[in-house]
């Protein structure tokens, strides 16, 4: 009976001691798996839907006169938003355009002269050359008339010549000298009006500003114009993009100056997952993996993503900036919390009934798996209204 009573204690106690090591190894063994799961597929539920936001502010000042979207309207890219009075942008343009026609019509007049200047100038300069000959010519017949009187004188001593002959002699080349010294006058005279045909020539041509084929006047005056087109073109704010009408509060009649926001647009081309993982996970995520997010508002239903990047700065929260010096506080923590890097999630799946809104809670699992190649062509639905 003993032996009996012996032979089950140790029976038991063996069974005791197996179960145990088994509970300790099916311990281990779900520890490591989880571990390895939880590695594997980081998941965090610290995420949130964003999408990229643009303020739509006014390029020119005026009143607000048509306002066609309403706030959480969907708009279509090139959509019309809202119309700034165009009216004095409108009279700004016609201004410049009758500019733009006045300086092209004063540089046709100023060509004009400056070809009349350069026909003038020529005409001059054969007048000169003209009046060169002549003094050229004088010259010659002068000196023929001197050596003429020269060989008379000594013939009118010996009374070979008579007294009347030397005398007209004496009036040829007095009359030639006088015509000499006029034809001398008219070409000094031919000569300065030729400099001064030149100087109002380069006056005309420096008022006409043409450099090569450009002319700085005409240019001048277009680029007025389209700049003026371009004033009237930003009273028409289009959308630039397929997206969302938020915070939207004003009406026709509201003065806007340039730069200031009427509202703003979510951009309906891309939404984003922003998940917020410990810095643990960081060497288990790559950007181009798959991930699955889901939605607290929508529970059960999967939306596919794939990481697009990893953040890389994060602002610590124990250091405060006094001066040019970190103020760091000497606290000595004994558990050490892991910082949290974002982590962006662009979403590749859109479902219409499902719709998509910036601020939703998100859960996120990043898969250890390549997103699809063909993940562009997974965007098959969208949540915009038709």
């Amino acid at each position: 009976m003993a032996i009996q009573q012996t032979s089950d204690h140790q029976r038991r106690v063996l069974i005791g001691r197996t179960l145990g090591i088994l509970i300790v190894l099916g311990a281990i063994l779900t520890g490591t798996r989880v571990w390895r799961i939880n590695y594997q597929h980081p998941r965090t539920n610290d995420a949130m839907i964003r999408a990229n936001i643009v303020g739509i502010s006014a390029e020119v000042n005026g009143r607000v006169v048509e306002l066609h979207v309403e706030d959480n309207q969907f708009v279509r890219k090139g959509q019309l938003l809202y119309v700034i009075d165009p009216r004095p942008y409108q009279a700004k343009l016609d201004r410049a355009k009758a500019e733009l026609m006045l300086a092209e019509k004063e540089v046709e007049s100023r060509r004009a002269s400056s070809s009349s200047a350069e026909s003038a100038i020529e005409r001059l300069q054969h007048q000169r050359a003209s009046a060169a000959a002549e003094v050229r010519r004088i010259e010659a017949e002068d000196d023929y008339l001197h050596h003429r009187l020269q060989e008379l004188e000594p013939l009118a001593e010996k009374q070979y010549v008579t007294g009347d002959q030397l005398r007209q002699a004496h009036s040829r080349l007095d009359a030639s000298r006088a015509a000499l010294a006029d034809a001398q006058a008219k070409e000094r005279s031919m000569a300065s009006a030729i400099e001064e045909a030149k100087s109002e020539s380069s006056r005309a041509q420096s008022l006409i500003a043409q450099v090569g084929d450009v002319n700085a006047r005409v240019e001048a005056a277009k680029a007025q114009v389209a700049a003026a087109e371009l004033d009237l073109e930003y009273c028409f704010v289009r959308a630039p993009f397929d997206a969302y009408v938020t915070n939207l509060n004003t009406r026709e009649g509201e003065y806007v100056k340039a730069g200031s926001q009427l509202f703003a647009l979510v951009d309906d081309r891309h939404w984003y997952a922003i998940a917020d993982y410990r810095e643990t996970y960081l060497q288990s995520i790559q950007p181009g993996q798959a991930a699955e997010v889901f939605l607290v508002g929508y529970p059960g239903k999967r939306f596919r993503g794939v990481v697009t990047g990893i953040g890389w700065a994060n602002s610590p929260d124990n250091v405060k900036q006094q001066g040019v010096l970190p103020e760091v506080d000497r606290t000595l923590n004994w558990v050490v919390l892991a910082s949290r890097f974002p982590v962006r999630i662009e979403i590749l799946e859109r479902d219409p009934e499902r719709p998509l809104r910036m601020g939703m809670t998100a859960f996120v699992t990043v898969l250890d798996r390549p997103a699809p190649t063909n993940a562009e062509t997974t965007r098959t639905t969208s949540q915009a209204p038709q």
